[in-house]
């Protein structure tokens, strides 16, 4: 997939997508469909614009659901050619409507340009479709617009996801998102607890970028080099060695090799427990035991 500056000039024909692409859930997945499908109907390839940080910084202190570097992971997984990326400053905030459409198409050859029904741009967003559609057929840019997702009736909303995983309700997100709840994360060098308990651990530093998975023992999936083993990971601390650093270890069930400075993906299923303080090593040994035959199941490993 390539990635391109902003600024920077591609002079071969495109489809558009716009918007911030938080995370990429039901609405993104659908708005990405109906680009891919119109760029193949043309012949050309299919483009997103995204965020390279989180603008949220600038109005909020609240973090972004995915890391650009995730977004990218979860657009190609549906097929994207290229992502178009800008950083989201107080300079760029404040562009007019009309200036930010003049430099987007100045440099990118848009047949089409494809959004959501609510998307909004410009300073103060007060660009929104309707001026988007009158200034692309001054253009000669076609404009396709997409109804945004609706769950029991409702606008899906950044709140919404966010409040799934604030709460560590990953059955709830996943049900609103283009694939599995993800992280991917460097393998770092850990204190080897689990390993003397007969369950070895990949041990990752949680994103300080990324919205917080709230605290607790979950059903995973880790991608290693392109193959994907089943394994149950511990959000937070270990209150049993009294380590309360926040950490992500993950138990990677069949995989013996070495992990350190390798990038894993842990996609998220199911969070089976609270973490808690067991009154002996043996006592969370057994818990583990339980928590890895409910992996299992759930995820329908045979032995």
């Amino acid at each position: 997939m390539k990635t391109f500056d902003f600024d920077k000039k591609y002079s071969k024909p495109i489809v558009l997508s716009l918007g911030f692409f938080d995370c990429i859930h039901i609405g993104h997945k659908s708005l990405i469909s109906t680009a891919n499908e119109i760029a193949k109907s043309l012949g050309v390839e299919s483009f997103v614009l995204t965020f390279s940080n989180d603008p949220s910084e600038l109005f909020t202190k609240s973090r972004q659901i995915y890391t650009y570097n995730d977004r990218l992971e979860a657009l190609e997984a549906l097929g994207i050619d290229g992502v178009v990326s800008t950083t989201f400053d107080e300079e760029f905030a404040n562009l007019s409507p009309n200036d930010f459409l003049e430099r987007l198409l100045d440099s990118y050859d848009a047949k089409c340009i494809v959004v959501g029904a609510d998307y909004t741009f410009g300073i103060n967003a007060t660009g929104d479709v309707e001026f988007l559609k009158s200034f692309c057929k001054s253009r000669g840019v076609k404009v396709e617009v997409v109804p945004f997702a609706c769950v029991n009736g409702k606008k899906l909303s950044t709140r919404d996801l966010k409040s799934f995983i604030e709460s560590g309700d990953i059955k709830g997100i996943n049900a609103v998102l283009s694939e599995p709840y993800f992280m991917l994360g460097q393998v770092a060098r850990a204190k080897h607890n689990g390993t003397r308990m007969g369950f070895p651990t990949a041990n990752i530093c949680q994103n300080p970028e990324r919205f917080a998975l709230a605290d607790g023992v979950y059903a995973t999936k880790t991608m290693i080099d392109g193959k994907e083993y089943p394994s149950m990971t511990n959000v937070g601390a270990k209150p049993t060695f009294d380590d309360y650093f926040e950490t992500v270890e993950t138990h990677i069930m069949g995989f013996y090799g070495d992990l350190y400075g390798k990038t894993v993906k842990i996609s998220y299923f199911d969070r089976i427990r609270d973490i808690k303080r067991f009154e002996s090593v043996d006592d969370l040994r057994a818990q583990l035991e339980k928590d890895e035959n409910y992996v299992k199941n759930l995820l329908k490993i045979k032995e």
